[in-house]
């Protein structure tokens, strides 16, 4: 019996009026939403996971020799700790950051291992998912602020408010992350979290996952309870696309709009009534603007008389001034990484 699915299915090929109202709607209740019609085919996802098993089947002490510094790099099993209240989370990752947007090139100082930068096929695959994803990033990015009715400035039309901070000559946070939660054997009735109870430092969250490996769940907004997000297929799934990719807003959309848009908590378990028998394979897009951006208010009059509230938390409370996309994503990873 398929899962049943408490997200909205968000076609984006059909591009009529009523889009961006869909969008907004489900990013105001779950700050999660599954989009479909995007550009991305099976071949290339599939070509995706084949080279995330590859690199985490390589020997340990080769991928330790590229351990994280910064948010560029390998992270060991237990490193990372996304909920300081639980123990370490138990899975592996490769950070892909100080990315350049327009062509997906990374950035030559950092230690990327060479098993990617030195392979042509791996490292175009690379550079070809960062552009596609970030021109994901941008469209959604777009069809929200068309939502939110942002206002016309002398800066920039409404509609590329959000998509104006991203400037793709600047530095950002942006990150292509790759994870893997191996399958344990163990004897907890309440089954294991494998990544705590989190929300996103971003801006928007874009992420695939495979079949039979499911365990995001989030705290629904709506039911006040754990929600397991399946994986799900639609009419438009086959070669020519992939099944639809999950998003969810991050803090810094959160903050943006005071709140409107949900920054949702959520966490990968695995159900230990579940008879798992495949490896947890994700690979994640976390989307930033520019380091500099600052986390003013968006000038919507949807979310103006939120901001006069007091709701959001965008101002260093020391000094009375809005913080940057830098300084937020600073202080949410130093406790993050031991």
């Amino acid at each position: 019996m398929a899962a049943s699915n408490p997200l909205k299915i968000i076609d984006i090929s059909q591009t009529g009026p009523s889009t961006p109202a869909e969008l907004l709607d489900a990013l105001t209740t779950q700050g999660f939403v599954f989009v479909d019609g995007h550009d991305f085919t099976q071949e290339e996802v599939d070509s995706l996971f084949d080279l995330s098993r590859a690199f985490f089947q390589l020997p340990s002490d080769y991928k330790q020799r590229y351990s994280i510094v910064g948010n560029t790099g390998y992270i060991t099993f237990t490193k990372e700790n996304l909920d300081p209240a639980k123990k370490d989370d138990f899975k592996e990752g490769l950070n892909l950051s100080d990315l350049d947007l327009a062509t997906g090139e990374l950035n030559p100082a950092q230690l990327i291992p060479d098993w990617i930068k030195d392979d042509d096929a791996r490292y175009e695959l690379i550079k070809s998912s960062i552009r596609k994803l970030n021109s994901l990033n941008l469209k959604l990015l777009e069809s929200i602020a068309v939502a939110l009715e942002i206002e016309d400035s002398g800066e920039c039309a409404g509609a590329q408010w959000f998509t104006s901070r991203y400037d793709p000559k600047l530095k950002s946070g942006s990150t292509l992350r790759f994870l893997h939660y191996p399958v344990l054997n163990s004897n907890n009735s309440e089954g294991e979290i494998r990544a705590g109870a989190h929300t996103d430092y971003g801006s928007m969250t874009l992420l695939f996952q495979r079949r039979n490996q499911e365990g995001l769940e989030i705290y629904s907004p709506i039911s006040k309870r754990w929600e397991k997000v399946p994986y799900v297929e639609t009419e438009n799934t086959g070669a020519a696309m992939a099944p639809p990719i999950v998003m969810n807003i991050g803090d810094l959309l959160s903050y943006w709009t005071a709140g409107l848009l949900k920054s949702t908590i959520h966490r990968v378990k695995f159900d230990a009534s579940e008879s798992r028998k495949e490896d947890r394979y994700s690979i994640v897009f976390f989307s930033h603007p520019s380091d500099e951006t600052l986390l003013e208010p968006v000038p919507s009059p949807l979310i103006r008389a939120r901001a006069r509230s007091g709701r959001g938390v965008t101002k260093d409370e020391a000094k009375g001034e809005f913080i940057t996309a830098l300084e937020h994503l600073q202080r949410k990873l130093a406790p993050t990484y031991q």
